[in-house]
């Protein structure tokens, strides 16, 4: 959700810097075919500087209750 709002964030001019991050994992998906079944494995995370302050933000909630 805060990756979300990073991206809503970006379009803004003083609050860029909200939207800026990284994703990584696997561009892509691994296949296995199995003849019967064909499974995809792929994961991709991206992080950015909302996503950031909003897992401190969670964490300092988390541990006050």
């Amino acid at each position: 959700m805060e990756a979300y709002f990073g991206e809503l964030a970006s379009g803004i001019d003083f609050l860029w810097w909200l939207g800026y991050g990284e994703s990584f994992g696997l561009t892509e998906p691994i296949v296995l075919d199995l003849s019967i079944i064909t499974l995809t494995f792929g994961i991709q995370m991206k992080i950015n500087i909302a996503s950031i302050i909003g897992m401190a933000i969670a964490l300092f909630i988390y541990r006050k209750i």
